[in-house]
């Protein structure tokens, strides 16, 4: 997605007539609704899109990609902007909400969803079925675009990467050719399409594999900060003990605003969330191994039903203007743990909001079937994923990140999920050489004139 020419250089003529063919929607620089159409769910990108498209169906997403090869302008999807990273100039920005088709098969343990599906209501879907799928912990999380960009879920210590779950996938390619693509009849696509971003075509639908899941377990403990080094060590030695239980291991800073309890406003604390997929009982066991090394000052843990995951993670959902950074880090023990607590602590003074380490390890490591995805097995011990939110002038991001980059650095690890890059991240910083050659060909074959874009190029 690096156009650097903006609409005023094409031929716009193509896209004037669109408006007319399509069922859904179409806006211009200047219509009405196009500023509140092209803001990101990351406030802190401005992004200016030469159009932006609601298709209503297939049909119109194929008129889009044409309608844009012959303007010369680029086409990128964008559900909701979580990852959006630069100004999209020379750009159809398609928002994809109305595919928003919903299918359970139980018996197969399918789930369907078209690509306007957030994870909230994929969840929902599955109240009572006792299978579960590889979301994320926020509900307005896209699930095509968590799927394409690796995924890691809370389940995915158990069942691996959501990446992996992707039984098909259909597209729009550059050509206009409305595709179904599976391991069967196009395996090199579908292996690109599990980690390699929306680089490939335009989705419309995916399909991804379900799993047991019909007793739950978890949610958030909060411990004080004089606390945190021995509290995160003892989580890091969970995660090593109990390869299937999911944790988030990390510190946050509370804001110091009214809507926050009095005695956690401007407060840092550690933080520790937990999804265990079995009985109440074996999952408070693992919560109490925490508990005997300091007394938390919040306790949220509880049974849960799948439809209820987003309000066990308690994510912040609204629109927000964030910078980010993500890493791949390890050892996961003391000495890292106390060095953690330290740089979040410095970064914290500079406007830092929250870091966290989410344990690999278990089914994301396992070697079997690792082939058919981009990413492969991942043998990184843990995620780093820190954000700082944009609330003045006043708060320099860089210097915010500044200490944690500067622990990644000394604690590096092998292995990356795409979904925890920061912005402004290519594919070259989760692959090596060998899979972003293999990717390249991939593209080429599929769109050699670079008509697709992706929040990730490949370098």
């Amino acid at each position: 997605m690096t156009a650097s020419h903006d609409s005023a250089s094409h031929d716009l003529a193509p896209i004037e007539r669109l408006r007319a063919e399509l069922r859904g929607a179409l806006l211009l620089p200047g219509d009405d609704g196009y500023d509140a159409a092209r803001a990101p769910w990351n406030l802190s990108v401005e992004q200016r899109p030469a159009a932006i498209a609601e298709p209503a169906d297939v049909d119109d997403v194929r008129a889009i990609v044409l309608a844009a090869r012959d303007a010369g302008l680029g086409v990128t999807t964008q559900p909701n902007g979580h990852g959006a990273s630069d100004g999209l100039d020379g750009v159809v920005l398609v928002r994809p909400r109305r595919l928003d088709e919903l299918h359970v098969d139980v018996e197969a343990r399918v789930l369907r969803a078209g690509a306007g599906v957030n994870w909230g209501r994929a969840l929902a879907a599955l109240e009572g079925t006792g299978l579960i799928g590889l979301a994320g912990s926020n509900p307005e999380v896209n699930v095509v675009a968590l799927a394409i960009a690796g995924g890691q879920s809370m389940f995915s210590r158990r069942y691996g990467l959501t990446a992996r779950s992707i039984i098909a996938v259909e597209l729009v390619d550059a050509a206009g050719e409305v595709r179904r693509v599976t391991d069967a009849d196009d395996g090199e696509l579908l292996w690109a399409l599990r980690g390699g971003g929306g680089l490939f075509g335009v989705i419309t639908a995916i399909e991804l594999a379900l799993h047991p899941g019909d007793a739950l377990y978890g949610g958030g403990l909060v411990f004080p900060a004089e606390s945190a080094t021995d509290v995160l060590s003892a989580a890091f030695s969970l995660a090593r003990d109990e390869p299937e239980l999911g944790l988030d291991i990390g510190m946050m800073r509370f804001p110091d605003a009214p809507v926050f309890p009095p005695h956690l406003r401007g407060r840092v604390v550690a933080t520790v969330g937990l999804v265990h997929v079995g009985d109440e009982a074996t999952g408070q066991a693992f919560a109490d191994r925490l508990v005997a090394v300091a007394e938390p000052i919040a306790n949220a843990l509880t049974a849960f039903t799948i439809g209820e995951l987003a309000a066990v993670a308690a994510e912040p959902v609204d629109p927000m203007p964030t910078a980010d950074f993500g890493a791949a880090v390890g050892p996961l023990d003391h000495d890292f743990a106390r060095d953690f607590v330290e740089a979040f602590v410095r970064g914290a003074d500079r406007g830092l909001t929250r870091c966290s380490i989410r344990a690999m390890g278990g089914a994301i490591a396992d070697e079997l079937g690792a082939e058919l995805s981009v990413i492969g097995a991942v043998h990184a011990p843990g995620l780093l994923s820190s954000g700082v939110l944009l609330l003045g002038p006043s708060v320099d991001p860089e210097a915010a990140l500044a200490p944690l980059r500067e622990l990644a650095a000394r604690y590096p690890a092998e292995g990356m999920v795409p979904s925890f890059l920061g912005a402004r991240t290519s594919l070259a910083d989760a692959y090596g050489p060998e899979v972003l050659e293999r990717l390249e060909a991939v593209k080429q074959r599929l769109d050699p004139d670079g008509l697709i874009r992706s929040n990730r190029p490949l370098r």
